[in-house]
């Protein structure tokens, strides 16, 4: 157990030095296959967050094109 406290100060420590005033994330870093359940469950988050960003750029550029050709109301 005092790798994994050691594991999550560490992480914690990085993480507000990136995010200040944010708190650390809860994340299981006990063992070696813990941490790549983690990353795993970060990866497939981050799949999802970035189709949804996709999504959004999509529809904002429509959007802004269609409303560039549109005639003035």
């Amino acid at each position: 157990m005092a790798a994994d406290e050691a594991a999550r100060q560490d992480f914690a420590r990085h993480w507000r030095a990136q995010f200040p005033g944010e708190p650390p994330p809860r994340m299981e870093l006990g063992s070696v296959r813990a941490m790549e359940r983690e990353l795993e469950r970060c990866r497939r988050h981050l799949r999802r967050l970035q189709r949804a960003l996709a999504e959004e750029r999509f529809k904002v550029g429509y959007l802004e094109a269609a409303l560039a050709t549109a005639p003035p109301p």
